[in-house]
Order: C-alpha cells, then sequence, then structure tokens
C-alpha cells in the first residue's frame, strides 16, 4: 500500500510541524531554524488566520502535544483550513503499538521508544494517546464532516488521518433574516 497526498498544484497549503525538514513550505514550527517559516506553540492558538488553508499536513506532531490540548489544536487546525479543505495528520496508533508491545516476548528499549518517543530532546516524547476511532471522534467533534484513517503504509504501528472540513459556507443575520 501506498499513500499520496491528497493535494494538487497551485493549492495553498502549509505545513504545522515540519521541522528541519518540511515537505510543504511554509513550515510552523515549535523550534527555530533555517527551515521554519515561523514559530508557534502548538498548544496555544495559531498565529495564522481562518480558512486560509487549501491544504494542511502535520506529520508526528499531535502526538507530542499535552493531551489536554489536542482538542484545541485539531480545532485551530479546523479554523485555518479553507471550506473544502484537507487537512493530513500521520501520528502515532498507540492501539496497534499496544498489540505490538504486548505480543512481545520479551520488552527492549524499542518498546519504550515506540510508546513514549526517542526522548532525544524534552518535547521529543509522546503525551497523547490515539486509535483511529478515537481520532475520528476528537476530528468530528472539531467540526470535521469526513474523517478517515488509514494504517501507515510503511509502519503498522502509525496511522494517517485524512479529515475534510465542509466546503458550505453558512451566513445568517439575526437583524436581518431573509
Amino acid at each position: 500500500m501506498t499513500y499520496e497526498l491528497p493535494f494538487k498544484p497551485g493549492q495553498r497549503l502549509i505545513e504545522l510541524g515540519g521541522g528541519a525538514n518540511p515537505r510543504i513550505r511554509p513550515n510552523v514550527d515549535v523550534r527555530p531554524g533555517p527551515s521554519t517559516d515561523l514559530i508557534a506553540d502548538f498548544n496555544k492558538p495559531l498565529p495564522l488566520p481562518s480558512n486560509q488553508f487549501d491544504g494542511i499536513l502535520s506529520v508526528y506532531v499531535i502526538e507530542h502535544l499535552s493531551w489536554r490540548n489536542v482538542r484545541g489544536f485539531i480545532v485551530e487546525v479546523h479554523r485555518i483550513l479553507a471550506p473544502g479543505g484537507t487537512a493530513v495528520l500521520i501520528t502515532a496508533n498507540t492501539l496497534e503499538q499496544m498489540k505490538n508491545a504486548l505480543a512481545r516476548e520479551r520488552w527492549d528499549e524499542t518498546v519504550s521508544s515506540m510508546l513514549f518517543g526517542d526522548l532525544d530532546y524534552p518535547e521529543n516524547s509522546h503525551k497523547a494517546a490515539f486509535s483511529p476511532e478515537y481520532a475520528v471522534r476528537l476530528f468530528k467533534e472539531a467540526g470535521f464532516y469526513e474523517v478517515t484513517t488509514l494504517p501507515h503504509p510503511e509502519t503498522i504501528t502509525d496511522m494517517i488521518i485524512q479529515a475534510r472540513k465542509s466546503a458550505a459556507v453558512v451566513s445568517f443575520s439575526l437583524l436581518n433574516p431573509s
């Protein structure tokens, strides 16, 4: 199985958390660097305008946020995504990670790394856990109308979350109903 990003040439795209090797520019990251176009704390509202991007990519970021802030981050992704836009997040599938760990006869540091992150710098630890069902529920609660999860084509213990924002634009006025 392979996975191709659903983005098309000419779309307004952004990557959240691309680090030193972003796949898309602009790249918003928590750490400064030559490939970071904007520094932002993903545990807080994003300093980006609403309804701005046709596509958002975020690879191995959401699991590093405090589980208390995950809902807010997903709401922010929905807010900055343009109507009809698509967000793609790649993250750990904790359910599959746990199955993998439990199936092992003998544990070693690879199990800890899989479950808790590499821990090679303070922010590189897993602070939130996801199953496909939980991820779908979180994204739908944030306003996404079409949410699918796919196994990562190279790593069964990871998953791809693809979520679409409705293209419908609803506006009304309580002052001038018509």
